[in-house]
Parts: C-alpha cells; structure tokens; sequence
C-alpha cells in the first residue's frame, strides 16, 4: 500500500514538474508554438504498373488493416450512349452485379460477398464508371475472383434487368417532386441545350432496352486498355500483380469509339426563367457557362469563387444573404467542372417567395463588386489558406491517393499536376483575382431560373417589390413530364 502512494505521488510530482516547465515555456495559448506542418504529395510513377492485355494500376502496399481496398476506373458513362437508349448505363448502373454473371446469378454473388464480409458495387457516371470491392486479405484470392468475374463477364439477366427497368420508370415519377432536381435538370438543359450532357431518359425508352443492348454497350467499353486500376491495401505488390495477370489473361481489346461531342453551345436569351411550382419557398440558379478544369485560370477561379460564395460562411454572398439579411439557409456560388467539357457558372439560394427577387438582387450585386473592387488581403489569407492546407485531404488514405492517380491519368491531366498544385494557388494575386472575375462572370449574361409559385414571387415584399421583370425578361418555362419528356399541360 505504501508503495503504491509512493509511485503515485511520484507520478504526480513528475506531471507537476511537466506541467510547470509548460507554463514557464507558454503562458498564454497564443504563446504556445508548433513545428509547421508540410505534406509533399507522392510521385504517381512511382505506384503505376502496366498489366496483362493492356490494363493499366496504381497500386500501394498497406499493411495498417487486413483488408484490400480495389476499383476498376472505366472511360465509359451515360454521355456515351446513343440518344434513343438515353439512360441505359444507369440501367447498367442497376445490373451490373444484380444480373449475375454467365457462372452465377446475381443473388448467389451478393450472397457470397455478404458472407465474406466485403462490399461490391458498381455506379455509371457522366463519362466514367466504377466497380469497387472491398474485402478482407485472408479471402483476397476469392474476392479478386469475383471482381474480375463481374467486370469482364456480366449476364444481365432478363429477371434483374425487369425488375431494374420498373424501379427506375418508378423513379421518373417522382423526378419532379423535389423542387432542387428540377432546378437543376432545366438549368443545366438551358444553357447546354440539346446535348447529351442533359438527355434525360423517358417511360418509353426504359421499356424498349434489352439485356442484349446492356451486353452491347458492354463489349464497346470493358476492355484492359479502357480501364484502370486502383488498389491498396496487406498484400505482396508482386504477387497481386500476378493474381491480376492471371484473371485478366485473354481478356480481348478493341479499338475504342467514343463519340464525337459538340461544344456548341446555345447562348440563352439574359433574363428570368420561371418554373412553376406551388410552394412555398423559391429555388433559384443564376449564372451561365463557366470553365474547363484545365484551363489556365482554373487556379484563380476557384481562389475568387471561394471569396464569392464557395467558402461557406466566409463568403461574401452568404455573409450578405444568410448572416446580415436572414434570406436563407442555402446559398453561396460554384464554378461547376466536368471532364471535357465547360462546366457552369451559378450563384444560388432557396429562399421564401417574397425574398425571391430581394435576394436575387444581393447576389447581383456581390456579382457586381467583385468584378470592380480589389478584394481584401485578409479574403486572399482566408482563400488561399483554405486550399493550401486541405490539399492533403485527397490523399488520406492509401486507397484515396490510388484513385486520385487514377483519375488524374483518365482524365489526361499532367502527370505533375499534384506536385504544383500549391505553387499555383500561391501564385494568386488580388489583381488575379479581379482579372478572372471579370472574364468568367458576366452579370450581364445571366439566366436567372426560379422554381416556386409565380405570385408571390412575381410580387416580392417590402425590401424588394415586384415585378420580377425588373431583373430581366421573363420566360415562363412548363414543366416537363419525367414520364413522357413532353410539357405538361
């Protein structure tokens, strides 16, 4: 008993002695001084490796957890596919797995993950896809057996396929329920036109596809030389390599087709476009056409978006509209970016139908000053920091810094990219900044898009009367029937 107090008290003495030398050290928390902390982003050569047929990886050992981490990247998404099978790689989206393969039907493969403890899935995007698996080391050899089943051997079975093909004609009757999809849908169908970039599948298109145009679209795109690997996790480099050779070996190429895509656009007429809907509160997109993400100016743009309405309560326009005037709980700006093409300029905010035009109108406004005025060396600090130190947090775990390579070669990006990444945000200046806000945001161009209740709205209230005319020509949009595509009456 008395050597424990004793071992106590010298513990405590010890952390009191600790404690002192801290204090003496820092007194006050603005005192206290810490290393500074620096992250130098690992070179991509150094994780990619070329395997059988073509196939392209990047690949990490990590020991930290008994698990393997693995996602096939493919150049294949809804843009590729032809207008009148508009919504088929979501379809494919839906029975890639559930379709089972030409060995097992896709409730024995879900049934068979389950029981391993892993995960599969499969998601089609605008112009890539994604099979990913996660699974435990000890079942690496089965786990990688039915990834490569999966990606290179589909079924799509008649059953899995109905069932996928009524959930989501189930789906488009719901499409105009949520006031932010629509929203989105017609300003995106604005300012991109008819392009497939915005084609939207219908009732009818959904019940004309069959498992053998999902086998087709298939064959066109799944092939080792359109695909790229990611993979992290406790194996041998060497010998997952040899694994993968074995399961990918025969494996056929072909010479891949994409589509030719326009980039012209059509230039809407500036003004309002009124969607009607009966509520409440009014959902607004301003903006137009913006940017590619490998334009040179892409750097200072996101700087500028950032001191515009990006940098969450630190931006201008949700300090104006949400902190001083109390308009809003959504609201900011974005330059939106997609692979190959420009992407879109808006500001945005919900707010209810008498503040529509009131705070359509600060918007413009915050617009407008950034375009004339310097902005502050403080928003620089606060902007530039921002990105600086969240640049580490695309490569936060081994599996994140994988496909972050894969996606930088996908994408045709430089190989570089990464490593100079800070030197180009540092290289911002406020005269930069001014510079790209004038060239990429023209309020004299703006389509304004409202979805909400046309009266209330059109009236406005007391810090900003009506009509909404005021700010441009007005457009009253119909709604489209999900269904049917067409105008609904």
């Amino acid at each position: 008993m008395r050597r424990t107090l004793f071992k106590a008290a010298a513990v405590l003495a010890v952390s009191i002695l600790f404690a002192s030398l801290g204090l003496a050290q820092a007194t006050r928390p603005a005192d206290l001084k810490y290393p500074s902390l620096s992250y130098n982003p690992p070179d991509p050569q150094a994780f990619r490796t070329g395997l059988a047929g073509g196939l392209r990886a990047y690949i990490q050992e990590d020991r930290s957890l008994p698990l393997v981490n693995i996602t096939a990247l493919v150049n294949f998404g809804e843009i590729y596919v032809p207008k009148d099978k508009t919504g088929l790689a979501g379809l494919m989206g839906q029975t890639l797995i559930k379709g089972g393969t030409q060995a097992k039907d896709g409730a024995a493969i879900e049934d068979r993950v389950d029981f391993l403890g892993a995960s599969l899935a499969f998601m089609a995007g605008e112009r890539t896809s994604q099979l990913s698996m996660s699974v435990l080391s000890k079942d690496l050899d089965e786990g990688l057996q039915i990834f490569f089943d999966v990606l290179r051997n589909p079924a799509f079975r008649e059953d899995a396929v109905s069932l996928a093909k009524a959930r989501m004609i189930e789906q488009l009757r719901q499409a105009n329920d949520q006031p932010a999809q629509i929203l989105s849908r017609e300003f995106e169908a604005l300012l991109y036109g008819d392009h497939p970039l915005t084609r939207q599948p219908a009732k009818a298109t959904y019940e004309g596809m069959t498992p053998a145009d999902l086998k087709a679209l298939h064959a066109k795109y799944f092939f080792p030389k359109n695909i790229i690997l990611a993979v992290s996790g406790d194996f041998a480099k060497s010998a997952l390599k040899s694994k993968i050779n074995t399961l990918a070996g025969g494996w056929a190429n072909r010479s891949l087709d994409i589509p030719a895509f326009s980039k012209d656009f059509p230039r809407p007429e500036p003004g309002v476009y009124f969607i009607q809907k009966p509520i409440t509160q009014g959902y607004i997109s301003l903006g137009h056409l913006g940017l590619e993400d490998t334009n040179p100016d892409y750097f200072a743009v996101q700087v500028m978006n950032f001191i515009l309405g990006g940098g969450s309560f630190t931006s201008r326009i949700t300090t104006k509209v949400r902190s001083d005037e109390g308009l809003s709980y959504n609201q900011g700006s974005r330059f939106a970016y997609r692979w190959g093409f420009p992407g879109t300029f808006s500001g945005y905010v919900q707010t209810k139908s008498a503040t529509v035009g009131y705070a359509i109108s600060l918007i413009l406004a915050e617009f407008d000053r950034i375009r004339k005025e310097p902005v502050s060396d403080d928003e620089m600090e606060t902007a530039v920091n921002y990105y600086l130190e969240s640049f580490a947090d695309g490569f936060q775990s081994a599996q994140a810094t994988m496909m972050s390579f894969a996606n930088l070669e996908m994408t045709g990006k430089p190989r570089d990219y990464f490593k100079t990444y800070r030197d180009k945000i540092k290289a911002v200046t406020k005269d930069k900044v001014q510079a790209v806000a004038q060239k990429y945001i023209q309020p004299d161009k703006a389509a304004i898009m409202i979805v909400g209740d046309w009266e209330p709205s059109n009236a406005g209230g007391d810090k900003w009367a009506g009509p909404l005319e005021k700010l441009g020509k007005v457009h009253r949009v119909a709604l489209r029937d999900p269904m049917t595509g067409a105008e609904q009456k």
